[in-house]
């Protein structure tokens, strides 16, 4: 099982991997190039999994609820 900061890291650079996916598919304001719209797509499921990954172990290394962990935000 990875660490907290190795989770950390991992949705650091799936969220990096898909800014740049991002910049392919809408490389300026009025452009939308859907050659990458399968790239970008696959990014962001990337990321949102390393961030599910994240949440998980703060919860369980804390015994909070997904709820909790959302209501600190505030």
């Amino acid at each position: 099982m990875m660490d907290g900061k190795e989770l950390v890291a991992g949705v650091r650079e799936a969220a990096a991997r898909h800014r740049i996916a991002w910049g392919e598919l809408v490389p300026g304001p009025d452009v939308l190039n859907h050659a990458f719209e399968a790239a970008e797509d696959a990014a962001y499921v990337e990321m949102e999994a390393a961030k599910q990954r994240l949440r998980d172990h703060i919860c369980a290394e804390y015994g909070l609820t997904t709820a909790e962990l959302g209501s600190l935000l505030r």
